[in-house]
């Protein structure tokens, strides 16, 4: 072969993501959709008529003082180690991105739902690490170590790489959004880089990738579902009949449904604190710390490395902080979000996060969480559609007028359905059943029709797993070693 036949060949080799694999989006993409795109929208069953109507609703629920605001840190811990809000995060940037829906708009149809793009591929494949791959993001890459990822800056070598203005330099720019995130990212990064030693850069990354997927479902999920749902969909799973929704376009691609993007999968909210340790040095910071200027996006400073010790089990006799309950509440640093997050000129209702969620499921036209419940009973999951949610019990629900609590009693927004359902069954300790069949069923689409280890004779590195099943604090130790 001629060199000049050989650069040709390295010129056109595949970039990440355009390798076939049944049902992916990957290079091209995707789009969302409705996972029950049969049922009505919860604000047609509410009878909203327009949109201040809409807003209203959503600032009295989600709005600065309102129901879902933990003004008094009222809310307990759940059963899970505080890095899995984080790793949650993390996989969420992994597979959605939604950039051209308006909150404050009219709520669209299913038609108007299905063309909007996803700017993420729902396959698992990291793309927030690798990007397209060396060849096509080569800015993420060391180019004097072919395939190694880009580690530290000139301010801190236990950072993500960055330019000379602090702005981070890796697959998706939301992953320095938090110190925390931030830091998950670089632990991405240096597993990688471990695993790359004596492999290929496309050997490594399927490498990383398989190990990623395995966690996601045999250690995240199963901390955070409801035991029953999750048990119930691991054996459908395994037996071939699954997943129970068809969430593919009509191309096979995976498209995301917007039930799990804009409501379920924003679980993670519900779990984050005002403060977490970094370090033994630093044992109380603010998620947004204006005294170490980490309100995102930026540097994080030497001194406030993050050690995983103290957010995840990686010791056993070392004390770890737990993640905030599964349930309705939402931490006041997420009600009034800062600058580099919602922008300068942001209005109160547009800091909540709780308020911007409730409002986007009604521009997307989610339905009810009591439809939703129904539904998935429907297709076989232990859920019932029947179950009490103990409104009148919620802090400030009877401040509400009678006939706004009867409404909401009948037809509630699926993402507060499913907080609420979680802190009621499962007494906050993790996800309720209506919120755990939805992510069963999307996280088992991707896995089933994806390029993934369910589809390969395939196990994890044993010189990696601890005792048991592998887990996030496994890769730490194993980065760590």
């Amino acid at each position: 072969m001629s060199d000049k036949t050989s650069d040709l060949k390295q010129k056109h080799k595949p970039m990440h993501g355009t390798a076939k694999a049944k049902g992916c989006s990957h290079l091209q993409l995707g789009n969302f959709c409705k996972m029950f795109p049969e049922l009505h929208s919860w604000g047609d069953e509410y009878g909203i008529e327009d949109q201040c109507k809409a807003e209203n609703i959503a600032a009295a629920l989600g709005g600065i003082n309102s129901i879902m605001h933990d003004i008094n840190s009222d809310s307990p811990d759940s059963s899970i180690p505080a890095a899995y809000t984080f790793l949650a995060q993390f996989i969420d940037h992994d597979l959605t991105l939604d950039t051209t829906s308006n909150l404050h708009g009219e709520p669209l149809d299913n038609a108007e739902v299905s063309h909007l793009p996803n700017l993420r591929s729902a396959s698992l494949d990291l793309d927030n690490i690798y990007g397209f791959g060396p060849d096509a993001s080569p800015f993420l890459y060391d180019q004097s170590q072919p395939g190694r990822m880009l580690i530290g800056n000139e301010n801190n070598q236990n950072d993500v790489p960055r330019n000379s203005d602090g702005r981070a330099l890796i697959g998706d720019p939301r992953n320095d959004e938090n110190i925390f995130l931030s830091q998950m990212q670089l632990l991405f990064l240096r597993f990688h880089n471990r695993r790359i030693i004596g492999r290929s850069f496309e050997e490594a990354q399927i490498d990383v990738r398989y190990h990623y997927q395995y966690i996601v479902l045999k250690d995240f999920l199963k901390r955070i579902c409801d035991e029953n749902v999750y048990n119930y969909a691991l054996s459908e799973l395994g037996s071939g009949h699954f997943p129970k929704c068809d969430i593919r376009d009509k191309c096979g691609r995976i498209c995301m449904p917007v039930e799990f993007s804009v409501a379920a999968y924003r679980f993670g909210h519900s779990l984050v604190r005002s403060q977490y340790p970094t370090n033994s040095n630093y044992p109380v910071i603010d998620l947004f710390d204006e005294r170490f200027g980490t309100e995102g996006f930026g540097f994080v400073p030497s001194e406030l490395t993050v050690d995983w010790r103290f957010l995840l089990d990686v010791e056993s006799c070392h004390d770890y902080v737990k993640s905030k309950a599964f349930d309705h509440l939402l931490a006041d640093e997420l009600i009034r979000m800062p600058d580099p997050i919602v922008g300068r000129f942001a209005s109160d209702n547009d800091r909540s996060l709780a308020f911007r969620n409730l409002l986007r499921g009604y521009a997307l036209g989610l339905p009810s969480g009591q439809s939703v419940a129904a539904a998935l009973a429907d297709k076989g999951y232990p859920v019932n559609e029947l179950q009490s949610l103990q409104f009148s019990n919620m802090y400030g629900w009877n401040c509400l007028d009678s006939d706004t609590r009867c409404s909401l009693e009948r037809h509630t927004p699926l993402f507060l359905y499913i907080m609420r359902e979680s802190g009621v069954v499962n007494e906050g300790r993790r996800l309720g059943p209506v919120g755990s069949a939805i992510l069963m069923e999307v996280f088992g689409a991707i896995l089933v029709y994806c390029d993934s280890f369910l589809n390969k004779d395939w196990e994890p590195d044993p010189c990696i797993v601890g005792d048991g099943t592998l887990t996030l604090a496994d890769i730490v130790r194993y980065v760590n070693k």
